[in-house]
């Protein structure tokens, strides 16, 4: 069920205090788990995965046992994930920061600002069908005919190269995929996504919908601020919306790729009134389904 923004921009100076108050505890006391754990949950919220991965780190070397470090550590360290995921688990993603070149960037931004007037008000999905509803999400996209014509020849060939390491990491290396779809999405000033899932298992369309992919490109320097990808924790007490998630900011080139099931939402964009200030993504979805094993 999609549901409204559940943070306010308020409470980020929170964080900040919180995690320097952590960061003095560990200081004093290197082997207070709890105080590691905490701060590696407050370093993702914040979007320092690399301060977040320090403190898992620390934690798992505290606590060899602590399945749930070990798989953070995976996560935001690029590995492969554990064989038996924790009940207290952060949702897992794989980011490839160098994934569009110069070039890449500059010819997709490029086409799609010839593009601009054939861009569309964003839909949601809903137990009735598509439909427009600006409460949840505010986006402008190129239907996926437009976006084969201007972009697929070239972007999904990409995209099947690197497919493989990402499924790996994730341990969906025995999905079968099926089919690829593509977007191309502009978040303008105002613009988000509510906290939702991509995929279901209610025999709706999305229902073979394993993996979705977010790639990254607009202006640089970046003419906007917000537009993060928050990635909500699944599997702990206080989890789903109003509970601890990964901040990813949408860094130019990067792609990101992550289980179509696990909640997550994107943050107000602030911007200017130029639509080649928006925040561009190509993303979608890998349909599939896991190979059967055994007799």
């Amino acid at each position: 069920m999609l549901t409204p923004p559940p943070y306010a921009a308020a409470g980020e100076e929170l964080f900040d205090k919180a995690a320097a108050a952590l960061r003095r505890m560990v200081a004093a006391e290197p082997g207070n788990a709890a105080a590691l754990a905490r701060l590696g949950d407050l370093e993702r919220r914040r979007g320092d995965l690399a301060a977040a991965l320090a403190a898992y780190r620390r934690l798992l070397a505290a606590a060899p046992d602590d399945a749930a470090a070990a798989w953070a550590v995976a996560v935001l360290g690029g590995d492969r994930l554990p064989e038996a995921p924790p009940a207290g688990r952060i949702a897992p993603f794989v980011r490839l920061t160098d994934f569009l070149p110069p070039a890449s960037r500059e010819r997709l931004l490029r086409d799609v600002l010839a593009a601009s007037e054939r861009f569309a008000p964003a839909t949601v999905q809903t137990d009735a069908g598509s439909i427009r509803n600006r409460e949840v999400r505010d986006a402008l996209v190129l239907d996926e005919p437009t976006t084969t014509r201007d972009v697929r020849s070239w972007f999904l060939p990409k995209l099947r190269a690197v497919l493989p390491e990402a499924l790996w990491r994730l341990r969906m290396e025995d999905v079968d995929v099926e089919r690829i779809e593509t977007t191309v999405t502009v978040h303008l000033h105002g613009g988000f996504f509510a906290a939702h899932r991509d995929g279901d298992r209610r025999g709706t369309p999305r229902r073979n919908r394993f993996v979705s992919y977010i790639c990254y490109f607009h202006r640089a320097p970046r003419p906007f601020a917000g537009g993060d990808l928050l990635l909500h924790d699944a599997g702990r007490a206080g989890g789903g919306a109003a509970g601890a998630f990964s901040r990813i900011e949408p860094l130019l080139g990067s792609i990101v790729f992550f289980p179509s099931e696990c909640l997550h939402e994107i943050t107000p964009v602030a911007c200017g009134a130029d639509f080649g200030d928006g925040r561009f993504t190509v993303n979608g979805w890998v349909h599939g389904v896991r190979r059967r094993t055994g007799a």
